[in-house]
């Protein structure tokens, strides 16, 4: 082991002196970052929301009865969203967290009980009525808002037809707005990218530093060598591991420092970011080695991962939402594993931009993680130079 993480020493010594190395895997991204923001950090959310395509759940806790019956359902014609009925309110919610659904509307058991002894002057209580929605996901903020004025205007209407005496009796009814999770009520372009940057800086070592560092060693006929000193391939091969993961913890402690100087949400700096963190660096790891299969030749190899590393950065959607674009491009952007990690870095905060479920964020890219690892197995001895 001694000799291993001396050789990995040895290897990030080299890598810090050369200014290519350097310059990417450290210098561009902080950067990258500071320009990104400078430019769109007062971006705001901007989707194309086509209202009639909004869904609403709603939740009868106890159905309807009298004048509450007549007043609501009346009011639902005049709301431009399609509406499904759910028997209980953790069902609805639950939609309304897989994207199913923009918001839900609940009402207790003691709604018309409430509405329509207030509206018959008979007992002065308010009359409550919950919207659940999610912030942070513009589509679902709209929902609520549009919802919240319909019966706004509801109350307004009750008041006007009624006379002056029995408006004294009568309490309004009264909305409440309830968050399902703790998402940012705006969106922030700065706590976007960051996500992307730290994604950058791992996929700039794990691109092109490893595979390059295998394929030099593997032309010059370095990797032959091993065979008959007492440092062997393997060692050779993992110390080169640790050198990288090195330079990407360092790196993303630049970017981190930097983040930090800029104010970034600090839903970030928790255990759950940092082991999805992690998880990002071993699949990222494991595509570099999988693209070291892709030629003999080094400048080929290198010239073929520079195109993978560009496509997948910017399909991948690091600086910008992607997934608005035509299906001709679109594929790539749900078979590529980068969107899934840095999305997944995103929802740990509160964004929830992609049209994906939870889940998806980790089963894609390990089908990507356990191909790469086997690929790079399978042709071990050809890619180390040994057959």
């Amino acid at each position: 082991m001694k000799k291993i993480l001396k050789l990995a020493y040895f290897h990030f010594k080299n890598d810090m002196r050369e200014f290519d190395s350097f310059f990417w895997s450290f210098i561009f991204p902080l950067i990258l970052f500071f320009i990104l923001v400078s430019i769109f950090g007062s971006m705001k959310n901007t989707e194309n929301i086509d209202l009639s395509s909004l869904k609403v759940g709603v939740v009868y806790e106890k159905e309807l009865s009298g004048f509450s019956k007549i007043i609501i359902e009346k009011t639902f014609n005049n709301v431009p969203f399609e509406k499904e009925i759910y028997e209980n309110v953790d069902a609805a919610i639950k939609k309304l967290k897989n994207k199913e659904l923009n918001a839900v509307l609940y009402f207790p058991a003691k709604f018309s009980l409430d509405f329509n002894t207030s509206l018959m002057g008979l007992k002065k209580k308010e009359s409550n009525i919950d919207i659940y929605y999610v912030k942070g996901r513009s589509d679902s903020n709209i929902t609520k808002d549009i919802l919240k004025t319909f019966f706004e205007y509801v109350n307004i209407e009750i008041l006007k037809r009624i006379n002056e005496t029995s408006a004294k009796k009568i309490k309004e009814i009264n909305i409440n707005k309830v968050s399902i999770t703790t998402l940012k009520n705006e969106f922030s372009y700065k706590d976007f990218v960051f996500p992307g940057i730290l994604v950058l800086s791992i996929m700039s070592v794990g691109f092109f530093n490893i595979p390059f560092n295998i394929l030099f060693a593997r032309e010059k006929g370095i990797n032959k060598r091993f065979l008959i000193i007492p440092i062997n391939g393997f060692s050779y091969f993992f110390s080169l591991i640790i050198s990288s993961f090195l330079m990407v913890v360092i790196s993303s402690v630049f970017v981190i420092i930097e983040a930090i100087i800029m104010k970034v949400s600090t839903k970030f700096f928790s255990f759950e970011f940092l082991i999805f963190y992690i998880f990002s660096i071993i699949i990222i790891f494991s595509l570099g080695l999988m693209f070291i299969t892709i030629s003999k030749k080094l400048s080929t190899a290198m010239a073929l991962i520079n195109i993978i590393f560009q496509v997948s950065m910017f399909l991948g959607g690091l600086y910008f939402p992607v997934f608005n674009v035509s299906w001709t491009i679109k594929w790539f952007v749900y078979i590529n594993p980068i969107t899934y990690l840095v999305e997944g870095m995103r929802r740990i905060v509160g964004f929830n931009l992609a049209p994906f479920q939870n889940h998806w964020v980790y089963i894609i890219p390990m089908i990507w993680g356990i191909f790469s690892i086997v690929t790079f197995s399978v042709n071990y001895k050809r890619v180390m130079g040994y057959e």
